[in-house]
C-alpha cells in the first residue's frame, strides 16, 4: 500500500513537470508576404547551389579552396566538434556508470596492541561499483535536448560561415577582374596619349602648333599615367585578400573569365515567395535551434526543484593475510596466539544503495537559477526576431540595389558609347581646324572616365547579385 502510494506521488510530480515544460517553438514573426523591390517569386537564387552560379572555373577553385582551407571555416569545424563533445558529456549522464575498484591496504601496529590484533594484516580486495540516476522528470532528457539543439545550432551557424566565406571570394574576384579591365584600358590610353605627345611634339616643330599644345598633350598623358601605380597596387592587394581567403599565403592569382561573362544577370532577380527565407537562411535557423536550446535550459533549471533519485551498488571479492602473534589472549586460547601468515577468506561483499535527495532550502538559488533562463530565453527570442528582421531588410535593399545598378549600368554604357564618339569627333574637328587642341583633351578625359564609371558599375551590378544570392540564404548549398 505505501509503494502504490509513492509511485502515485511520483507519477503525479512526473505529470506535473511535463506540463510546465516550456515551448521551444519560435515566435510568429509575422514575416510580409512580398519583398520591397521589384522581383520575381520563382525559384529563389538562392536555392541555386554556388557552383551553378559562379560559372567561371578559376572562381570555382578559388571557393573550393576557401571551403576547404579558410581559418574561419575551419574554426567553425571545430565548435561543431566541441558541440558533439558538449552533447556527449551531457547525453552520458542518462548512462549508468560502471568503476572497477581494485585496493590492498596494509597495516602495522607497533606495541602495545589490543587483545585480537594482529602486529600487520594485507587486505586486498578487488570489485567494480555501479550508479544510475532515474530521469523520472525528464531532467536529464531536457538537458541532452538542449545540448543536442545547441549542437543543431551551431551546424547553422558553419553554414552561415560557409555562405560568408563563399561571398567574400567571389566579391574579391569579380573586383580583381574589375581592375584587370581598368589595367587594360589605362594601359591602352597611355599608348594612346603617347603617340599625342610624340605627334605633337613633331607639330610643334615643324611650327603647325604652339608649344602650349604639346604641354597639354603631356598633361592629358600624366593625367593617366598617374593612376597606373595606384591600380597596380590595388590589383596586388586584391590578389592578396584571395590569397588569404583561401588559406595560403599572399600570391598571384589566377584569371578566368572577364567580368562582363561573370555571372548570368537575370533582368529581374528572382527571390522567391518570403516565407522560404525562414528554412533556406542559416543564421534564422541557428536563432530557432538556440531557442528551443533555451528552453530546455529552463525546463531543466525548473526541475531543479522536483527530487532526483539515484540508485547505485557494489560488489567486491577480497580476503586478508594476518601476520604476528595475539596479545593478552585467555589460556584457553593460547594455541591461536600465533597468527603468522594466517590467510582469512576469500569474502564477498556486495551492497545495494538507493539515494533520493530533494531540495527543501537553498536560498533560492533554484529559482534565481530559473529566472535566469528564462530572460535568457527571452533574449534570445528577440534576437531571433531581429534576425528575421534584418533578413528582410536585407533582402529588400539588395533587390532595390540590384535593379538599380542594372539601370546605372545602362546608363553607363551610353555614356562610354558617345564618349567614345566624341573623341573621333573631336579629332576630325581639331585635323580640320575648327577647334583647339583643348577639345581632344577633353573629349580623351570624358572616354577615359565613362571607361571608369561603365568598369565600376558592371562591378556593382555582380556584387549586388552577389549579396543578394547570400541575403537569400545561398552559399553554402554544396550541391
Amino acid at each position: 500500500m505505501k509503494l502504490r502510494i509513492v509511485v502515485a506521488l511520483i507519477a503525479l510530480l512526473e505529470l506535473g513537470a511535463s506540463c510546465a515544460s516550456t515551448s521551444s517553438a519560435p515566435p510568429d514573426a509575422q514575416a510580409p508576404s512580398t519583398y520591397r523591390g521589384e522581383a520575381s517569386t520563382a525559384a529563389s537564387l538562392g536555392a541555386v547551389p554556388w557552383r551553378k552560379l559562379y560559372n567561371d572555373p578559376v572562381l570555382q577553385g578559388l571557393i573550393e579552396r576557401a571551403l576547404a582551407k579558410n581559418f574561419d571555416v575551419e574554426v567553425a569545424y571545430t565548435q561543431i566538434i566541441e558541440a558533439e563533445a558538449s552533447l556527449g558529456i551531457t547525453a552520458a549522464n542518462q548512462s549508468v556508470f560502471v568503476n572497477g575498484v581494485a585496493q590492498a591496504p596494509y597495516e602495522a601496529i607497533t606495541q602495545p596492541r589490543p587483545p585480537n590484533v594482529p602486529s600487520s594484516q594485507f587486505s586486498p580486495q578487488a570489485g567494480i561499483s555501479a550508479s544510475y540516476q532515474l530521469d523520472l522528470f525528464g531532467k536529464l532528457a531536457s538537458a541532452t535536448g538542449s545540448a543536442r539543439n545547441t549542437l543543431l545550432s551551431t551546424q547553422e551557424a558553419t553554414d552561415t560561415v560557409l555562405a560568408t566565406v563563399v561571398a567574400e571570394v567571389a566579391t574579391a574576384y569579380f573586383q580583381l577582374r574589375e581592375l584587370d579591365d581598368v589595367l587594360a584600358f589605362t594601359r591602352q590610353a597611355i599608348v594612346a596619349r603617347k603617340q599625342n605627345v610624340r605627334l605633337m611634339t613633331l607639330r610643334v616643330q615643324g611650327g603647325e602648333s604652339s608649344l602650349q599644345d604639346q604641354r597639354q598633350a603631356e598633361q592629358s598623358l600624366y593625367e593617366v599615367t598617374e593612376n597606373l601605380p595606384l591600380i597596380e597596387q590595388s590589383i596586388a592587394q586584391t590578389e592578396n585578400a584571395l590569397s588569404v581567403l583561401t588559406g595560403d599565403y599572399p600570391h598571384d592569382i589566377a584569371r578566368g573569365l572577364p567580368l562582363v561573362q561573370q555571372v548570368a544577370m537575370p533582368a529581374v532577380p528572382q527571390t522567391g515567395v518570403p516565407s522560404e527565407l525562414l528554412q533556406r537562411r542559416p543564421d534564422i535557423a541557428q536563432a530557432q535551434y538556440a531557442i528551443a536550446a533555451a528552453a530546455g535550459n529552463v525546463d531543466v533549471a525548473k526541475k531543479l526543484l522536483y527530487p532526483s533519485i539515484t540508485l547505485g551498488g557494489s560488489a567486491a571479492a577480497g580476503g586478508s593475510v594476518a601476520s604476528g602473534e595475539y596479545p593478552n589472549l585467555p589460556p584457553a586460547l593460547a594455541a591461536l596466539s600465533n597468527a603468522n601468515g594466517v590467510w582469512y577468506g576469500p569474502f564477498g561483499i556486495f551492497s545495494v544503495i538507493a539515494q533520493l535527495v530533494q531540495p527543501i532550502f537553498n536560498g533560492g538559488q533554484i529559482h534565481s537559477q530559473i529566472r535566469l533562463s528564462e530572460a535568457q530565453q527571452q533574449q534570445i527570442t528577440i534576437q531571433y526576431l531581429q534576425t528575421v528582421h534584418r533578413a528582410f531588410e536585407e533582402v529588400s535593399d539588395d533587390v532595390t540595389a540590384y535593379n538599380d545598378s542594372r539601370a546605372r549600368t545602362v546608363q553607363l554604357q551610353l555614356y562610354e558609347n558617345a564618349s567614345v564618339d566624341s573623341v573621333r569627333l573631336a579629332n576630325e574637328r581639331y585635323e580640320n581646324g575648327y577647334t583647339s587642341y583643348l577639345e581632344v583633351l577633353d573629349a580623351q578625359t570624358r572616354e577615359y572616365q565613362a571607361q571608369t564609371d561603365l568598369a565600376q558599375g558592371q562591378l556593382t551590378e555582380r556584387l549586388a547579385l552577389v549579396q543578394l544570392y547570400l541575403a537569400l540564404g545561398g552559399g553554402w548549398q554544396q550541391s
